[in-house]
């Protein structure tokens, strides 16, 4: 299948022809611009599409930048769309900075500020709530209400490569088909597999010209070395070029350092025994503890002048622990006190919202001596407080998860790795980094126009990784770019719930849709070319029935036994002296490839079968909410299909089951809080015990019962197993919370970080937002009175939708 005509694929490094003279462009950057930011540059000023892809660090972000001036110059307004909230509130930060004198806002799940503002920073899937919603009846509910499209020029995707994500890369590729093709798009990603395939299916998509600029040049390089002894051993180039040998004698002298331990402590039991208690003074180069390992190598960076360092730990505990082994302090009395200053400037108007927190504590007094922590079960504010002093070199040693990678403008002159391992949700395992993950961290190395180049380690708390999966790591392939698109029950009722929408339209549009007739195209011309050498193929009826008797014999001799194989046998030995191998070899040849190609064809065939049929895969979800009363027999939405399309949060369907049913009537508001809670997600793979009053109680079996309900239904239709279960992992909590148990002993009690319950709280609010949504286009009154004020309790102190950004 050949690419889009709309696809222009540019070469990053040629130069840019016909480029804009100074006083046509909408503005002149203050330095001279890579030959990639060129191109793209003249793509923007000619209004037409452009796909960034390029390694972090390399400049990207001027392209969005130019976008936004040019817009502005048009007297329009841009949508700056980030995968994540903490990238949302850092990039209105810099905005807010950067263009003055227009006006920048936010929209996030938890965050609305100035929605009708020149530029606009967002999550990916705000955009995305925005347009299903417009043209439907309740476009003017949600977050979404206060956000018009009107003026809109263009739309930047920040870190697009996120439509490859599992979970969340559909939000991605459904904004994209719902974007009028009038809005100009700047996408800018990191390096991709088949990026042409991904901008040529935009191309087509919008009938509009999309400039492919692609380059993997870094203006700061990066080598990657492991520690031996004092000295470093290179294993990756600022080529790429890995080596191997490098690699074996490091794991060679790890291993003759792990047999001098075990011989010094074999020494020290045999003195012991002996009964000598004088220590023994030969310990050779005996292993020393990681902790031990650690501050030396802090101490290597100090005094190499290799400092800031960022330790990649992929574990929010071991951040806070490796934290916490580093001993001594890295800052001098100016710069801690610089920091306390920084931090009672920031945090001084939300002091009664931090410290009900451990975490304020211990992190405070760690950043003091120029040490910080920074994961996702770190309260907000304290994360964007070490993002803050991070940014300004007054942390010279940061230990963070694999989320400080993604997106934060954080360069940094070290980067550390303990490991190199995460946790799979989906096969709830560990595995390897992929080659992007790797890549994607590793690149916060190197800070341009500070450094020469990056420096990259492995630092192993445990054992290292093998030599082959090493290789492969840090060599590797690019992930392919699939779709993710979910032709589910949430797409169907929001696409059919507006009137400017057609979900067969929106299929037929879909990246996902793109890649299977790319698929059938090219399977059909392999069944053409198989059919053409079958047509080839020289072999009479007879010989086929010939070869077809040979396999008779063959497959009873496997089967038979005693009497019955020997009368086989002596069958099959009388038909070979009938047809001879000499007869037979070239035969069998050309059975074999005429089977195989039979094979071949008749498999193509059912493939084609199934994607020339993909609409009927969907009708199986319409029966569904057919007969649960959703959709109606013409396939529009009834009002309890109305209903579910205002849930984002949670589950739709089981939300709208409970409204209908007027579970809620009877529930005051700590108990329908109670009940909330069970619609989120959870990483549990067993439900918890919980203890409740019969009124919760009575309606979570409700809710279990309508579960099994669906689940019976989806079996009628074959729709393959969709477990459908409540969680309630929460509902303790919420118990203990609203019995004036504080914040730090819930934590505590339950295993929780205070930053993942402060997520449960402000998700707890959006899903109560989303019934409300329900209750007002209902106009049901009793509910919205009841949940009113939710956040007036307490504990919601440690919860507030705040960001430091919005104030500097």
């Amino acid at each position: 299948m050949p690419l889009s005509k709309y696809l222009n694929i540019v070469d990053s490094k040629s130069d840019c022809l016909n480029y804009p003279n100074e006083d046509e462009l909408a503005y002149n950057f203050p330095f001279n611009l890579d030959p990639f930011q060129k191109h793209a540059v003249k793509a923007i000023h000619q209004n037409e599409n452009i796909l960034v892809t390029c390694r972090t660090g390399s400049g990207k972000t001027v392209c969005a930048e130019y976008q936004i001036y040019h817009s502005l110059k048009k007297g329009k307004r841009v949508f700056y769309t980030t995968p994540i909230k903490s990238l949302s509130n850092q990039k209105f930060y810099d905005l807010k900075h950067m263009f003055k004198d227009n006006s920048v806002g936010i929209l996030t799940g938890d965050i609305k500020f100035n929605p009708n503002a020149d530029i606009i920073v967002m999550t990916t899937e705000i955009l995305r709530n925005l347009l299903y919603k417009k043209g439907s009846v309740t476009e003017s509910l949600g977050l979404t209400a206060s956000l018009s499209l009107e003026n809109l020029d263009a739309v930047i995707f920040d870190e697009c490569h996120y439509i490859n994500n599992k979970e969340r890369g559909a939000v991605w590729e459904e904004t994209m088909i719902l974007l009028p093709k009038e809005v100009n798009l700047v996408l800018l990603s990191a390096t991709i597999d088949s990026a042409d395939l991904f901008a040529s299916w935009l191309g087509e998509l919008k009938q509009k010209r999309i400039h492919l600029i692609s380059t993997t040049y870094r203006i700061v390089p990066l080598e990657h070395y492991v520690f031996k002894k004092d000295e470093y051993e290179k294993l990756l180039d600022a080529k790429e070029v890995f080596y191997p040998d490098a690699y074996n004698r490091w794991l060679h002298y790890l291993s003759d350092q792990e047999k001098s331990q075990k011989n010094h402590k074999q020494l020290v039991t045999n003195r012991r025994l002996g009964g000598y208690e004088d220590p023994v003074v030969t310990k050779g180069d005996q292993q020393n503890s990681f902790t031990h390992t650690l501050n030396k190598t802090i101490q290597h960076f100090y005094d190499k002048d290799l400092l800031p360092a960022l330790f990649f730990v992929l574990s929010r505990k071991g951040c806070e622990n490796y934290a916490s082994k580093v001993s001594g302090t890295l800052i001098d009395t100016s710069d801690a006190a610089k920091v306390k200053h920084i931090i009672e400037f920031h945090l001084h108007r939300y002091k009664e919202n931090v410290q009900i927190s451990q975490q304020y504590f211990t992190l405070i007094s760690l950043l003091e001596k120029g040490i910080g922590f920074h994961h996702s079960g770190l309260l907000p504010l304290l994360k964007e407080i070490v993002e803050i002093l991070f940014s300004k070199g007054l942390i010279k040693v940061l230990f963070a998860t694999e989320t400080f990678a993604v997106g934060l403008n954080m360069p940094t002159r070290t980067v550390v790795f303990t490991g190199l391992r995460k946790y799979d949700d989906s096969s709830d395992s560990m595995r390897l980094l992929s080659t992007d993950e790797y890549i994607q961290m590793a690149g916060r190395a190197g800070r341009r126009g500070k450094d020469t180049k990056g420096y990259v380690f492995y630092l192993p708390d445990r054992q290292p990784e093998m030599l082959d999966e090493m290789k492969k790591m840090m060599t590797g392939s690019k992930t392919k770019l699939q779709s993710r698109m979910k032709f589910n029950y949430d797409f169907i009722l929001k696409t059919t719930q507006s009137e400017n929408l057609n979900w067969m339209d929106l299929v037929e549009k879909s990246y996902y849709y793109a890649q299977i007739q790319r698929t059938v195209n090219s399977i059909s011309l392999e069944k053409e070319n198989f059919e053409k050498e079958l047509f080839s193929i020289i072999i009479s009826e007879e010989q086929i029935n010939t070869c077809k008797k040979e396999e008779f014999y063959k497959e009873q001799l496997k089967v038979t036994t005693n009497a019955a194989r020997r009368k086989i046998q002596g069958e099959y030995e009388s038909w070979r002296n009938k047809n001879p191998d000499r007869i037979m070899d070239p035969l069998r040849k050309t059975y074999e490839r005429f089977t195989t190609l039979h094979k071949n064809i008749e498999d193509i065939k059912e493939d084609l079968k199934y994607y020339n049929n993909f609409q009927i895969t969907l009708e199986p979800y319409f029966g569904v909410l057919q007969e649960l009363e959703f959709m109606k027999q013409d396939k529009t939405l009834t009002q309890k299909g109305i209903n579910a399309t205002e849930v984002n949060e949670g589950n739709a369907l089981l939300m709208a089951e409970l409204y209908e049913e007027r579970v809620f009537d009877t529930l005051n508001q700590q108990d329908i809080l109670k009940v909330l809670s069970s619609f989120m997600e959870s990483d549990e793979k067993e439900s918890k015990s919980y203890e409740t009053n019969d009124s919760v109680q009575k309606v979570l079996e409700y809710g279990e019962k309508i579960c099994k309900m669906i689940e019976k239904i989806e079996r009628k239709y074959s729709i393959s197993f969709q477990e459908w279960k409540l969680n309630y992992e929460y509902i303790n909590v919420l118990e203990d919370l609203f019995t004036g148990s504080s914040v730090g002993t819930v934590c505590e009690t339950y295993g929780i970080m205070e930053g993942n319950l402060t997520r449960f709280l402000l998700k707890l609010l959006n899903i109560v937002d989303e019934l409300k949504n329900i209750g007002t286009l209902n106009k049901d009154v009793l509910l919205l009175e009841k949940l009113e004020d939710v956040q007036s309790y307490d504990f919601y102190k440690i919860a507030i939708p705040e960001s430091l950004y919005l104030h500097i």
